[in-house]
C-alpha cells in the first residue's frame, strides 16, 4: 500500500514539473504575418530576448552571466532596458511597398513581467511575443519587410503559407499583397468565425496546459482538500465564477491593476490555499468566499494575457468566451489527471498523510517563492 501511495505521491508531482527545458540554441527569431481583409494585417515575432538583449549591448558574456546581470536591475533600470530596445525594433522595421518604406505599427509584449517569466530558472522558454497590428495603404500591391538588425536573422512565414529567411538588417523578398488577399477572402464568414473561435480556445488551453503552471498549482491545491465530487465542484465552480467576471472586466478596461500587483498576489492566494489544506480536514465556511476573492485575482491574470493576444474587433465577445472556454478546459484536463493519479488511494486512511499534506506543503513552498520572486 505505501508504494502504491508512493507512486501516487510521485504522479501528482509530475503534474507540477514545468515543461522540459530546451536548449538554448536557435538565435534565428520567427515571425509571422497575416494579411486581413481591408488591408489589416497582424505581425507577430518570437524574438530569442537573451539574444536581443545582448545584441542591442553589443555584448558577448555568456548567457548564465547575463541571465544574473538582467536578474539584479532594479525595476526602472529593466524597465528603461526594455523600452530603448522596443523603440529601435519599432524604429527599424518597417514594410517596402511600391519602393516605399513604411514603418511597422508600433510593436508590444515586451513588459518587465514576460522578461522575469523568462528569466526564472524553471522557465520552458527564453521567446517572448511581440504583436503589431495595423493597416497596409489602400493602393498597396507588392511589398517585402525589413526588421530592426537587433532582431538578427528572422524566419518570415506570411499569412501560413511562405517561408523565407531574411537576413539582419535586409529585406524579405516582395509578396504579392493582392494575391494572399485573395487567399483570405475565399474563406467564407462562417469559417473565419469558425476559425476564431477554435484559435482563442486553444489559446486559453495552452494558458493553463502548460504555460500556466500557478493557474495548475492552485487548482491542484483546489483539488488536495476535495474529498468528494460535491466539495471540488463548489470550489472549482466559485473560481471559476470569480475568474470569468474579472476576465471580462479587465478585457473591457473596466478593472485595471498592473501585473506587478496581481502576479504576487496570485502566488499569494496559491500559498494561502494550500497551508489551509494542511490544518484543515474539509471545506470550511468561509473557503468559498476566499476562493472566489482569488478567482477575481487570477480572473486579471487571464485578462493580461488576452489583451497581449489582441482581440479582433469584429469578434470581441465571441473571442472572449472562447478564451475563457479554453481556460476551463484546461482546468477540467487538470482535475481529470489528478483524478487519475489518486483514484486508487483517495479513500484510503493514509491518502490525507502521504498526498494532501506533502502536496500542499510543496505547493506552498513553491507559491512562496514565487511572490518573493515577483515582488523583489
Amino acid at each position: 500500500m505505501i508504494t502504491r501511495l508512493l507512486q501516487t505521491t510521485f504522479a501528482l508531482l509530475l503534474l507540477l514539473s514545468p515543461a522540459l527545458v530546451n536548449a538554448h540554441t536557435n538565435e534565428v527569431n520567427q515571425a509571422e504575418l497575416k494579411l486581413l481583409v481591408e488591408n489589416n494585417y497582424q505581425l507577430s515575432i518570437d524574438i530569442d530576448v537573451l539574444h536581443v538583449i545582448k545584441s542591442h549591448q553589443k555584448s558577448s558574456v555568456d548567457e548564465t552571466d547575463l541571465i544574473n546581470h538582467l536578474k539584479n536591475l532594479s525595476l526602472i533600470e529593466t524597465k528603461q532596458l526594455l523600452s530603448k530596445i522596443l523603440q529601435i525594433i519599432n524604429q527599424q522595421s518597417a514594410f517596402i511597398i511600391d519602393e516605399e518604406s513604411v514603418l511597422v505599427a508600433p510593436f508590444s509584449g515586451l513588459t518587465v513581467f514576460e522578461l522575469k517569466a523568462r528569466l526564472r530558472a524553471n522557465s520552458p522558454t527564453k521567446t517572448i511575443k511581440l504583436l503589431s497590428q495595423g493597416q497596409l495603404p489602400q493602393k498597396s500591391n507588392n511589398a517585402a519587410l525589413i526588421f530592426s538588425p537587433i532582431l538578427g536573422d528572422v524566419l518570415l512565414t506570411v499569412s501560413r503559407s511562405e517561408k523565407s529567411l531574411v537576413l539582419s538588417g535586409q529585406n524579405s523578398h516582395h509578396f504579392s499583397i493582392d494575391d494572399i488577399k485573395g487567399g483570405v477572402r475565399k474563406l467564407s464568414t462562417a469559417e473565419i468565425k469558425l476559425l476564431n473561435i477554435v484559435e482563442y480556445i486553444y489559446q486559453g488551453f495552452v494558458h493553463i496546459l502548460p504555460q500556466g503552471l500557478d493557474h495548475i498549482l492552485f487548482v491542484l491545491a483546489l483539488f488536495l482538500l476535495a474529498t468528494k465530487t460535491s466539495t471540488l465542484l463548489w470550489q472549482v465552480s466559485a473560481f471559476t465564477l470569480a475568474h470569468t467576471i474579472t476576465l471580462a472586466l479587465g478585457i473591457f478596461g473596466i478593472i485595471n491593476l498592473p501585473s506587478s500587483i496581481v502576479e504576487p498576489l496570485i502566488a499569494l492566494s496559491i500559498a494561502y490555499v494550500a497551508i489551509e489544506n494542511i490544518f484543515y480536514h474539509k471545506l470550511t465556511k468561509w473557503r468559498l468566499s476566499i476562493i472566489f476573492a482569488f478567482g477575481l485575482l487570477h480572473g486579471l491574470g487571464f485578462a493580461a494575457v488576452l489583451v497581449e493576444l489582441g482581440l479582433p474587433k469584429s469578434e470581441y465577445v465571441s473571442s472572449l468566451i472562447s478564451f475563457n472556454i479554453g481556460v476551463e478546459l484546461g482546468q477540467i484536463t487538470v482535475v481529470a489527471l489528478a483524478l487519475l493519479a489518486t483514484r486508487w488511494f483517495a479513500k484510503k486512511p493514509q491518502y490525507r498523510q502521504y498526498v494532501v499534506i506533502p502536496l500542499s506543503a510543496l505547493i506552498a513552498v513553491i507559491a512562496i517563492y514565487w511572490f518573493i520572486e515577483r515582488t523583489f
